[in-house]
């Protein structure tokens, strides 16, 4: 009781009436929340639009050597994203170093070969190191495939032999995944990085200047003179940066939703299912991590011996989050079991990931991440109120 008879106390409403203040009329802090949250996922969408658009509309210049020796193969393979252009020579690492993507060299004997029902070889030249000539030689295999399966049926069929003889069984292959599940492949990832890198971002430069910048400024001394305990200070500083901390991931999350609608995201399969409620859900679960991302980023500034080494170090941590997150994607690690859900960051990508694809979660479940999470805060609390104590935190240097 005598927590919130404290928290309600005239001294602690204006220590958190000065802590908001400050951290919302810090300029600097302000721009780089709304530049990043605004910015930085245009960005990435951006990119990614124009990627998808560049790869949909590319055709590839398949050069063909020889092809009057073959016209049914240089028929076959018009159309589509191949442009072909019949040659009467040239060397094929010459026409690759032009503009050709692909070569398709066809021997002089090809004709008599085939009408042998020999093998005629066709030479296909690619450059391996350029990322579009190896889209283009898949595509040519694809197309010269079809018609070489084509022509085989049709021989068999001349001899009176069924084409299943050769097949022993056909294999076709079915995608049972769904829209909603390949969503959370393509967009469980991105989307909580992104948020949680709003987090770490859009608190940084709040954190410092509350705890490393009003050392320097020896305006910490006289706030610690005031009639308040240290982990009243503490939870004001931690509110008021948690305050901007939030607003910027919340900001991120809106620009992000009006990105997804706007995308062609059903052309690649993809549904981008989460409604209100589950944007809602979203901002719920961000606000225990924003408090640990604060309270975290204030400690290390406490412990920092300069502003610019708090700088340096919360750099540092914003680059942890993202590191792990990528790892235990890349590493296949499973982390299916309920328990990884108490983790926190873990917890939160999870439920982030099958929020943003419109699937449930379990609620005991995030409640209980959530209290680990807020455990973890108050802990970290009242470690910041021992340190605010310290007679060398005044010592800025």
């Amino acid at each position: 009781m005598s927590i919130f008879r404290n928290m309600r106390s005239r001294q602690m409403r204006g220590l958190l009436l000065k802590e908001f203040r400050e951290v919302w009329r810090d300029r600097r802090a302000l721009g780089i929340t709304l530049g990043f949250t605004l910015l930085f996922p245009l960005l990435m969408i951006g990119s990614g639009a124009l990627s998808y658009k560049v790869m949909s509309e590319t055709s590839f210049a398949v050069a063909v050597v020889g092809g009057e020796h073959a016209p049914l193969l240089e028929e076959q393979l018009r159309g589509g994203d191949l442009r072909i252009e019949p040659l009467q020579g040239g060397v094929p690492q010459e026409l690759l170093q032009g503009k050709y993507d692909v070569v398709l060299q066809i021997g002089k004997n090809f004709a008599e070969d085939y009408r042998d029902l020999l093998s005629p070889t066709v030479y296909l030249y690619v450059d391996s190191a350029d990322k579009s000539g190896g889209r283009g030689a898949q595509r040519v295999q694809e197309q010269l495939a079809r018609l070489q399966q084509t022509i085989m049926q049709q021989r068999l069929a001349v001899r009176g032999i069924a084409a299943q003889t050769l097949s022993p069984w056909q294999l076709e292959v079915r995608d049972v995944s769904t829209p909603s599940s390949r969503g959370v492949a393509i967009l469980g990832l991105m989307v909580p990085v992104l948020l949680i890198m709003g987090l770490m971002v859009c608190s940084t430069a709040p954190s410092i200047d509350t705890s490393a910048g009003e050392r320097e400024r020896m305006s910490v001394e006289i706030l610690l003179q005031q009639p308040l305990s240290g982990w009243q200070v503490v939870v004001a500083k931690v509110l008021a940066v948690t305050s901007i901390a939030w607003f910027g991931a919340l900001l991120s999350l809106a620009v992000l939703t009006i990105s997804f609608s706007l995308l062609p995201l059903a052309e690649i399969g993809v549904r981008f299912s989460a409604g209100l409620s589950e944007l809602i859900a979203m901002s719920i679960i961000l606000l225990p991590l924003a408090l640990l991302v604060a309270v975290l980023q204030i400690l290390l500034s406490l412990r920092s011996r300069s502003f610019k080494d708090a700088q340096v170090q919360l750099s540092i941590l914003q680059a942890l989050p993202v590191t792990l997150l990528v790892g235990l994607k890349l590493s296949n690690i499973e982390l299916d079991a309920p328990i990884w859900q108490l983790v926190p960051l873990i917890g939160q990508q999870q439920w982030l990931s099958a929020l943003m694809a419109g699937e449930p979660i379990s609620t005991r479940l995030a409640l209980a991440g959530s209290v680990v999470t807020l455990s973890l805060v108050g802990l970290c609390i009242l470690v910041g109120a021992r340190a605010l104590r310290r007679e060398s935190l005044l010592g800025a240097t």
